[in-house]
């Protein structure tokens, strides 16, 4: 559900508070999608952004401190996910490679994101390019997660990692 917080301020509390910690990020998702006018203005539930960086360290330092409720729920090997002040926020890890940016959706599903993913900043905010967010659109069922070749629930996907024994659960939680 909407909630009247969600707004360009709020955004733009939340990437200071990230870069505060140390968690540089460029906003993706329908708040990018709005800003660069891939659609128009409507009401936001989350906020979606991009965290360039080897791994989630940094993320899990800050998720540890208690300063904001962690979706456990979203804790995957490309993905984190918190709470503050009643809206969701999601980053979704972008690794670099001599080959270009990419994510490893679910531990098994690379997806190469475009050369200039992070070359756009408008209104004080890095903003993942138009392309990237057309391309990870285009791409959006392939990247989705699977259990014996079947596409699946995220909690499907989570109960059958959990059930796969340690080495998938510490593919998991990146380990």
């Amino acid at each position: 559900m909407h909630s009247p917080a969600n707004d360009l301020d709020f955004v733009r509390q939340v990437v200071a508070r990230l870069e505060s910690a140390g968690i540089r990020t460029w906003l993706f998702g329908g708040w990018a999608s709005e800003l660069l006018g891939l659609s128009l203005p409507r009401p936001h539930n989350d906020i979606d952004l991009l965290y360039p960086a080897d791994t989630f360290e940094a993320v899990d330092t800050f998720l540890a401190t208690g300063r904001v409720d962690e979706l456990a729920a979203k804790r995957f090997p490309h993905k984190r996910g918190f709470e503050t002040d009643g809206i969701m926020v999601e980053l979704f890890l972008v690794q670099p490679s001599e080959s270009g940016p990419f994510t490893d959706f679910w531990g098994d599903i690379r997806y190469e994101w475009p050369s200039n993913v992070f070359d756009v900043q408008a209104g004080g905010l890095r903003i993942a390019s138009a392309l990237s967010l057309l391309a990870y659109r285009a791409a959006w069922d392939d990247l989705q997660p699977t259990v014996d070749g079947k596409r699946a629930t995220s909690q499907e996907w989570l109960d059958h990692q959990t059930y796969a024994g340690p080495a998938a659960l510490s593919r998991q939680r990146g380990e």
